[in-house]
């Protein structure tokens, strides 16, 4: 199985055509469409089918692709790594992040590590904590930050003297709006957009299990500009952190802090026994050093 088979694959499910992909990566299609064939069997499986115009993934297909591009992605970077490690500091970080006002810290300390002539090029993964710890795992991201409450052995965990205060974007005529903050009770019982991961891990922690049974969710997100939209088409208000969203280029929304509710914590975690890429090496230093101050690293 070769990468460059591998990219075969990746670009004909892009397109959704074979000759076209085969245009683009400047190779013949019967050499394309033969070694694709090759690919299906050695996997035993079939990965497409073919009509007269397009390609249609399997099932297997699916899986598959999410596989090559992980795959080629560690490719990539492991190239970028090495092609760095006897030039200098310079070179790519990948790291996997929340949604949250606090990743502003990283920019900084990439911004100070650039004055002191470390240049790094910085590669951002927005996910929530399940996906982000997969590609850790899988080492796609060097790092990972996250607000979600994680104790495993596997990781070095340091919790970070950084939070995000939870609330609700909501419309200005909404009746909640005249509030200047709002409780668990007055949203219990109101249309909630909020995030797949929040629901599942914060709400059963937030309200009685009566309560959360009983709560009305319109709609998920993984990315908080979608819970933004259908705020403003009225489908419900939605729970956030604060910063995220700003009120002023969104006329007619507004923010309210939730009380009764901790703070969300952001945490820094890496894979313990795996040697980090110098680059995300210096990088740790340098957040370390400015931003954790006296903060204990855990053991997971």
């Amino acid at each position: 199985m070769e990468n460059r088979v591998l990219r075969y694959f990746v670009e004909m499910a892009r397109v959704g055509n074979m000759s076209k992909a085969a245009s683009n990566l400047h190779v013949t299609q019967p050499t394309m469409s033969r070694q694709l064939k090759e690919l299906e069997d050695e996997l035993n499986v079939k990965l497409f089918h073919r009509t007269n115009y397009s390609i249609k993934l399997t099932e297997a297909g699916i899986l598959f692709l999410n596989r090559a591009r992980d795959i080629l992605s560690l490719v990539e970077k492991t190239k970028a790594e090495f092609a760095s490690s006897d030039k200098s500091l310079d070179g790519n970080l990948y790291i996997g992040c929340p949604e949250s006002d606090s990743i502003r810290y990283i920019a900084k300390t990439v911004m100070l590590l650039k004055e002191k002539g470390v240049n790094i090029r910085t590669h951002l993964h927005s996910a929530n904590a399940n996906d982000a710890l997969e590609r850790l795992n899988k080492g796609l991201d060097d790092l990972t930050f996250t607000v979600h409450d994680i104790r495993d052995s596997r990781y070095n965990i340091i919790d970070l003297p950084l939070y995000d205060q939870w609330g609700i974007l909501l419309k200005e005529s909404h009746p909640l709006a005249k509030k200047k903050a709002v409780s668990l009770a007055d949203i219990e019982k109101e249309p909630l957009i909020v995030s797949k991961q929040g629901y599942e891990q914060l709400f059963p922690q937030w309200f009685s299990e009566e309560s959360y049974s009983k709560l009305n969710i319109t709609a998920t997100y993984n990315l908080v500009y979608n819970g933004t939209l259908f705020v403003k088409e009225g489908l419900g208000i939605c729970l956030i952190f604060s910063k995220l969203v700003s009120t002023e280029n969104n006329e007619g929304l507004t923010f309210r802090p939730l009380t009764g509710v901790p703070r969300a914590s952001l945490k820094l975690i890496w894979r313990k026994n795996n040697p980090l890429s110098p680059q995300a090496n210096v990088f740790l230093d340098a957040f370390k050093r400015e931003f954790v101050l006296d903060t204990v690293e855990q053991e997971g």
